[in-house]
């Protein structure tokens, strides 16, 4: 499915889970990202996974909800024999907004006294999520001990798919963040970034691929640079290997992003037609990212609400490719948006007092 999530390799790993170490210093916190299998140490993070029979959505043509869900939460392990091992002991699970909002109800049973917190970072209310998904999430909203919110724009959408919203959740509003001090800093270029005009897009989203295709046509000066851990379709892939300059990268470690995004001409959002519509993503880290490094950007078929900051956003092909040269020239680009109390320490910390509140 050209997605990583399901890449085999990252799934037998996760198998066995992969355990890294916290160290803590007067005022603040690092992870030794070397794994370790040491998993009984209190002070260390573990990244686990239940690999499940989950089908692709496609599947639900065929199959009734009832079946979907079932293979979505069963899996060869035992789920008792595998909280034993790994969760024991656990007295607040967080959720984010993915399909494993499936298995609260089996939390709930197996850990009737631990608390339960949903963040949505991408409310999955948007049309191409399927019907039966947009229950598991409203059982997980209503469930939840607390609900942290992003931003306004997913408040809105969720009041307008649950009119019990305010009356059934329990919720509050909590902004994504980031290192911002990180992002003001100098760096080595990495290799593929040392070309002229390199017009940067980094992200889980997809992109639109054929505007790419025209941006490099007409622009061959410019290396446009997509990096992305979803993998294009193949066609795609062997389309763009015709172009010298597009560029396909299928990730980085997050510690690298600040290097590329401060070392790049120019942050491009290049979101496929009608993203932005029914996704009530509002203004993403991304952006912040882009607005502390004082890189200019040039956004495609994402919300209106960035031009009020002063992000260029754009709406058709021609637009986009001419916002791109105007970019490509300014080189550095002040922004109205304020980035204060959106720092990734002060957002943890909050985060982490609303946990302890319950």
């Amino acid at each position: 499915m050209n997605r990583e999530q399901i890449n085999p390799g990252i799934i037998k790993k996760l198998k066995k889970g992969v355990s890294y170490k916290i160290i803590q210093s007067q005022d603040n916190y690092s992870v030794d990202t070397k794994s370790t299998t040491d998993t009984a140490s209190t002070a260390s993070i573990l990244n686990i996974t239940l690999p499940t029979f989950r089908l692709p959505d496609a599947a639900g043509k065929l199959l009734p909800d009832f079946l979907m869900n079932f293979f979505l939460r069963t899996s060869l392990q035992s789920f008792n024999r595998f909280s034993r091992k790994f969760l024991a002991g656990t007295d607040c699970f967080v959720f984010e907004s993915c399909e494993g909002i499936a298995l609260i109800d089996k939390i709930k049973k197996r850990f009737p006294g631990a608390k339960i917190v949903y963040r949505p970072s991408d409310p999955m209310v948007y049309g191409g999520v399927p019907e039966r998904v947009k229950k598991l999430e409203r059982i997980m909203l209503f469930a939840a001990d607390l609900v942290l919110l992003v931003n306004e724009e997913g408040l809105s959408a969720y009041r307008k798919e649950l009119p019990e919203f305010d009356c059934r959740v329990s919720y509050k509003i909590l902004s994504n963040g980031i290192d911002i001090e990180s992002y003001k800093k100098s760096y080595p270029v990495p290799d593929i970034l040392r070309r002229n005009n390199t017009i940067l897009y980094v992200g889980a989203w997809g992109v639109e691929w054929e505007l790419l295709f025209r941006a490099a046509d007409a622009t061959p000066d410019f290396n446009y640079i997509v990096v992305c851990p979803n993998y294009p379709p193949k066609q795609i892939k062997k389309k763009s290997l015709q172009y010298k300059n597009l560029l396909y990268v299928p990730g980085i470690p997050p510690a690298e992003v600040p290097a590329w995004i401060t070392n790049c001409s120019v942050v491009m959002v290049p979101y496929e037609t009608g993203f932005y519509e029914d996704r009530p993503l509002g203004i993403t880290a991304k952006y912040y990212q882009a607005m502390a490094a004082g890189k200019p950007i040039v956004a495609y078929h994402d919300t209106p609400k960035l031009a009020e900051s002063g992000v260029c956003v754009t709406y058709s092909y021609d637009d986009f490719i001419a916002a791109v040269k105007v970019a490509a020239a300014e080189h550095t680009k002040n922004y109205s948006f304020n980035l204060e109390g959106r720092e990734w320490k002060a957002i943890t910390e909050r985060f982490l007092d609303e946990i302890a509140a319950l």
